[in-house]
């Protein structure tokens, strides 16, 4: 089993990520970090003085993943708030519907102790995958630049 991660993958125009991780919910904490070092590749560096509590439900896994991070792009369009730590509780399932609860601790981005990273536009379902195997999920996914 390897270390939850991710990496940048080579793409003509927007910013291509393949994250990973033992479980789904490290994987889904991997994507956000992604999103995080594309806005800010200094994201890791910064003291959490907030604390945010982030509650989605959706009908599939991607759907699920799709809504998450656009609540992390607009917390920091609307706020300017960035985030260094994801704590996913157990992703849920209920009938016909996924359940994700997080906490998520991060700060406000400040141009002058935040390096600036890329624009991003949107999440987009384009290439979006998540290939799940005992121990191993890997999720593919595009951000709109």
């Amino acid at each position: 089993m390897r270390k939850p991660g991710f990496k940048f993958l080579d793409h003509t125009a927007d910013v291509s990520v393949e994250a990973h991780g033992s479980s789904l919910e490290e994987a889904f904490e991997q994507t956000v970090y992604s999103l995080m070092e594309t806005i800010t590749p200094s994201f890791r560096s910064l003291s959490p003085s907030i604390e945010k509590l982030i509650k989605i439900e959706a009908e599939d896994k991607e759907a699920l993943l799709f809504d998450f991070l656009t609540e992390f792009l607009y917390l920091f369009d609307v706020s300017d708030l960035i985030f260094s730590k994801i704590e996913i509780q157990p992703i849920k399932k209920h009938q016909d519907k996924y359940y994700l609860e997080a906490i998520a601790f991060g700060d406000k981005f400040d141009k002058t102790k935040h390096e600036s990273g890329t624009e991003v536009k949107a999440i987009t379902y384009s290439y979006m995958k998540i290939e799940e195997k005992k121990k191993n999920v890997k999720i593919n996914i595009v951000f709109d630049i």
